[in-house]
């Protein structure tokens, strides 16, 4: 899978709500991976919107044109490690970033977001968006 991407949460959220710069990201949708965590956060997030049929028709929709990655034993064990180095860095993030990061990790992928939490989780690979 390398040279693959991960979409985060926030970078769906941001490209169904038109923001253009993220459009070319989008090219190819073979190199691009969601995992069931962000699923589930796209989907809470849509459950209390005041758009809600809207949010989870596009947010469903996107991710299902997408390859969706299910935890696994990989993913559990990276999980397990991330979390251990957060703690001992003193440096804890929210859970569902952890798995997200995992299954990045596990996938050899690289994880896009906004999100500054991942940046001290050693050997993630990052791109900003």
């Amino acid at each position: 899978m390398s040279g693959n991407l991960l979409l985060d949460t926030n970078v769906i959220i941001r490209f169904v709500n038109g923001v253009t710069e993220l459009f070319s990201l989008f090219d190819d949708e073979e190199k691009l991976f969601v995992s069931s965590v962000t699923v589930g956060e796209l989907m809470y997030g849509a459950e209390k919107s005041s758009k809600r049929d809207f949010n989870h028709e596009h947010f469903l929709g996107l991710c299902e044109a997408l390859h969706i990655i299910t935890p696994d034993s990989d993913i559990a064990v990276q999980y397990g490690l991330i979390k251990a180095q957060l703690k001992k860095k003193g440096r804890p993030i929210p859970e569902n970033d952890i798995w997200i990061a995992a299954t990045a990790m596990a996938g050899n992928l690289t994880l896009v977001t906004s999100d500054s939490d991942f940046e001290g989780i050693d050997g993630l690979k990052l791109m900003k968006a």
